[in-house]
């Protein structure tokens, strides 16, 4: 699909990693200098008499550092969580688009995803609470079954009775949550009706889906062991280099993630009997016909 509109796809790619790029130096970059005055004061306070005002006065100053560091983080998880928004909703309009063979300038798809930002950003915060949610009652659930079983020799192996479940269940979902903000892209749908829609939308293909999945997650799981690379002997430059390699790769398999959900979208509707049409701007869906009724029926 990719190779259908090259100058599109490669445009959008190229937009989302100068994004990610620019987002992850700036941040590396920002607390740089807060992180070397910290260790710096931390380093003096051990050898500092307690007690005496040159020991507070540092205290003081790291206090500082921490709310400035925290500060700082805060600004770029939003800017990050934004512009993760932004590059998935431009993603799978560009897809879509692909996908149907329809031509569609860079111009027109970003002021269409800007237009059309409040469904795709619903659907994100529900995702993300569903998330946090289920990670809490699995880490709650297995928190109480080590509790139960404390002191056993296979505590380890026992406890994967819980988890592997726990991440079956939970690749189910993932496949439920990832078409849901597809359809809250490509629909008039958002939150929990685009949820509803993604769950009819999969039943019949949870196999496609979790395949999907298990692709990608994969080959994420093999990317980010890239940041083994990473040595504290190593130059600034060379860390920096293999941070912005490693994140750009997880980023652009993130971005053929949302292509190929895209497509399975596309192939969800088609199982359904829900043909999708593309009139100027707008998205028109063909429900499947049925026999008109005679007017001789009882």
């Amino acid at each position: 699909m990719f190779f259908q509109n090259v100058k599109l796809m490669a445009s959008i790619t190229m937009l989302i990693l100068l994004l990610n790029s620019f987002l992850l130096i700036s941040n590396i970059f920002s607390i740089k200098e807060v992180v070397v005055d910290f260790a710096t004061k931390a380093m003096f306070l051990q050898i500092t008499t307690p007690g005496t005002s040159e020991f507070y006065k540092l205290i003081t100053a790291l206090k500082e550092d921490v709310r400035l560091f925290a500060g700082v983080e805060w600004i770029f998880i939003l800017a990050i969580y934004v512009t993760s928004l932004f590059s998935a909703a431009t993603t799978i309009s560009a897809s879509a688009a692909t996908y149907r063979g329809k031509d569609m300038s860079i111009k027109d798809l970003l002021l269409g995803v800007v237009k059309s930002w409040k469904r795709p950003s619903i659907t994100w915060f529900y995702i993300t609470l569903l998330q946090s949610g289920y990670l809490f009652l699995t880490l709650a659930t297995l928190f109480l079954f080590m509790l139960m079983f404390v002191g056993e020799v296979f505590l380890p192996a026992i406890s994967w009775i819980i988890i592997i479940p726990a991440t079956v269940f939970l690749s189910y979902l993932a496949i439920v949550w990832t078409l849901a903000f597809v359809v809250s892209v490509m629909e008039e749908r958002c939150g929990i009706d685009a949820l509803g829609k993604a769950g009819e939308l999969v039943k019949g293909l949870e196999m496609s889906g979790f395949f999907l999945n298990l692709v990608f997650g994969v080959l994420s799981y093999v990317v980010y062991q890239g940041f083994r690379l990473i040595n504290i002997n190593q130059s600034a430059v060379v860390r920096l280099l293999i941070v912005l390699l490693v994140s750009n790769s997880l980023c652009l398999l993130k971005v053929f993630e949302l292509m190929a959900f895209t497509v399975f979208y596309h192939e969800c509707k088609k199982n359904k009997g829900e043909e999708t049409e593309i009139h100027g701007s707008l998205e028109y869906t063909k429900i499947p016909a049925t026999p008109p009724i005679s007017a001789d029926m009882p």
